[in-house]
């Protein structure tokens, strides 16, 4: 196997100049960074990554925290940044949380041991709890997407939920309901509170009262959804409408109202947060309010890379995404 030392000799350099070619850790000519690089390809150097990350203090890893790689939304998000990381030279470890902090804790304890260069996470929960938590188990730069957690100095990149969930809430008003449900996220999620809050806006904006008993579980959950859907059209005076704060959640909605016989949108008008690449092959095709996920996700690595190389402190700003309508089958107007 080749080694530094082969390196060196097939450029005409000193070991320590090789070495400082390949690794960037000290200044060189771009005369010499040529000569290296060609003998590296020649010879078929490969770097010792561990040994390296040992020397620099981290490794070319990026770690990608996520919720759930299953859902389509956040396969998205993996996708782009794995596919950024590679181009940068850097590899890219994809974790789901599952939504459960003891998990999120032993993942980012793992990652510190892997001496990873940055991370990009969605938090679990967004209190300011949490990220004093989190605050003390993260050292590297790193970038929160699709939600922010209170007392975190980190960049933020994510979709204007509360302008989403009020676009989704007039789009039925603006048919004719009155009468709508929302499964609501789970405690201490600001991305599902702020979709509520735009839920709610639309209907105050519009002079119509919430009922309390409209607003059942869904916890970003599509069993949890299903089963509520279920007790919500079965206890009478049923909504016009039911309005989904994400992709699974509405998954959930429109296999309870199947199974109970309920024809979307004849009898109840179904919309959802997050689109579906699938959506064409849909029965009723969904009505969605669609973030754009593969922007959002670039944007993250962008800028965490960005900070990586330059060594930058994060701005702590928030950067928000336009969520955008897209008006299909499973909305209507409320039958007489």
């Amino acid at each position: 196997m080749a080694t530094i030392k082969d390196v060196a000799r097939r450029a005409g350099v000193a070991v320590s100049t090789a070495s400082a070619a390949i690794n960037r850790s000290a200044p060189v000519s771009e005369d010499v960074i040529a000569k290296v690089e060609a003998a590296v390809r020649e010879i078929g150097y490969v770097p010792h990554m561990a040994a390296r990350s040992l020397r620099m203090g981290q490794s070319q890893l990026i770690g990608l925290i996520l919720p759930d790689i299953t859902n389509p939304h956040f396969a998205k998000v993996a996708k782009v940044v794995e596919s950024a990381c590679l181009e940068a030279g850097y590899m890219a470890a994809v974790y789901s949380t599952s939504e459960d902090y003891d998990r999120e804790r032993q993942i980012l304890e793992m990652m510190r041991l892997q001496r990873v260069a940055g991370l990009i996470i969605i938090p679990t929960r967004s209190d300011i709890e949490h990220g004093r938590r989190l605050g003390e188990q993260i050292h590297v730069p790193t970038v929160l997407l699709d939600s922010f957690v209170e007392g975190l100095p980190y960049d933020v990149v994510k979709l204007d939920n509360i302008t989403a969930g009020r676009l989704a809430t007039e789009h039925l008003i603006g048919l004719g309901h009155s009468r709508i449900a929302v499964t609501r996220g789970r405690a201490n999620i600001i991305t599902g509170e702020d979709r509520l809050r735009g839920y709610l806006a639309a209907h105050e904006a519009h002079g119509i009262p919430v009922e309390e008993r409209l607003l059942i579980e869904g916890r970003f959950d599509q069993g949890v959804a299903h089963d509520a859907v279920l007790r919500l059209m079965r206890n009478g005076n049923p909504p016009t409408a039911i309005f989904a704060l994400s992709n699974m959640m509405m998954l959930g909605t429109l296999n309870a109202l199947r199974e109970l016989d309920i024809a979307v949108p004849d009898d109840v008008s179904v919309i959802g947060i997050d689109d579906f690449d699938f959506a064409n092959i849909m029965s009723p095709p969904p009505t969605v309010v669609a973030a754009p996920v593969e922007a959002m996700a670039q944007r993250a690595i962008d800028t965490l890379l960005g900070q990586i190389r330059s060594k930058a402190e994060p701005s702590g700003g928030v950067e928000l995404f336009e969520p955008r309508l897209i008006a299909r089958a499973s909305t209507g107007r409320p039958s007489a």
